[in-house]
């Protein structure tokens, strides 16, 4: 079939088109393709920006705390746990979390394309052991056991419809963990009055040492320059990061809710070829929107 497209049209007017023509031809439609390669970049942008911003959250905490107790005098030695409300282990989950969505985000997007058989071996086993350590105990054994079976696959899936079987295998076998990491997430990023995740610490970190400063600052003359100068960056860096913590906590819900809602119709596009895809194309949107404001938003 390919051959015959190919003489009727002309080698040069083909090979843009090989990849598409390939995998259509063995598996996917055309449809189906665009549509993970969509969610599969929106997902590892969403994964990448969480592992960088929970490292954020925690460096910028951090930061903010030593701020508050050197202009605070009312703070202790026993004041010093800068990093209480982020851990560095409760760190490291939160990086293996957003870490097993770009994993799983870039793997949809390889089975999507051309690439390697070996590539998606590398891929898919770091995809397996990334939720194996995000999930632990909500990852159980017979999941495992049905992703192990299609991880091992990959080293003979070079041809393309079984790449495209693949393709669909994974997306019916990750919806349940795609959920459960989406959740995680959202915890993290709530702003909630009763949430109690990184966000929130963070938020909380910037409005304390946002109330120190200004005390000090509206203080007048009863303090020296250099203090007040002191006062007011950390006034400037907790009104920096107040603002920060409500643009991305915004933009992440909605970009979050978006992934949940496309993770449900990837699974009807892989079943059903002519599914409309309005959510994955909102999704996408919304995750495009979520990294413009991350770049504008880093210091």
């Amino acid at each position: 079939m390919i051959r015959t497209i190919i003489k009727r049209l002309g080698l040069h007017l083909v090979l843009p088109l090989l990849p598409v023509l390939l995998l259509s031809a063995c598996g996917l439609t055309s449809h189906q393709i665009i549509k993970t390669q969509s969610f599969g970049s929106a997902t590892a942008s969403m994964g990448k920006l969480g592992e960088e911003e929970f490292i954020n959250i925690r460096r910028d905490i951090i930061a903010m705390n030593k701020e508050l107790v050197a202009i605070d005098n009312s703070k202790l030695a026993n004041s010093l746990n800068f990093d209480k409300a982020v851990p560095a282990e409760d760190t490291s989950k939160r990086v293996a979390a957003s870490k097993a969505l770009k994993l799983y985000g870039e793997l949809l997007s390889q089975l999507a394309s051309e690439d390697r058989t070996e590539d998606l071996q590398k891929s898919a086993n770091a995809l397996l052991d990334a939720t194996s350590t995000a999930l632990k105990d909500n990852f159980p054994d017979d999941k495992k056991s049905a992703l192990t079976s299609v991880v091992a696959g990959f080293g003979s899936l070079w041809i393309a419809r079984k790449k495209a079987d693949a393709a669909k295998r994974i997306v019916l076998a990750y919806q349940q963990p795609v959920k459960e990491l989406v959740e995680l997430l959202q915890h993290d990023f709530s702003l909630e009055d009763d949430a109690e995740g990184y966000i929130k610490a963070y938020d909380v970190t910037a409005k304390r040492l946002k109330n120190a400063s200004m005390r000090l600052v509206n203080a007048g003359d009863k303090y020296s320059v250099l203090e007040r100068d002191r006062a007011v960056q950390a006034l400037v860096l907790s009104e920096t990061n107040i603002t920060r913590v409500a643009e991305l906590s915004n933009k992440a819900k909605n970009a979050l809710k978006g992934l949940q809602k496309a993770n449900v119709e990837l699974v009807s596009v892989m079943n059903n070829q002519k599914y409309t895809t309005d959510d994955i194309k909102e999704y996408a949107r919304q995750v495009q929107e979520l990294v413009n404001s991350y770049q504008v938003l880093s210091k």
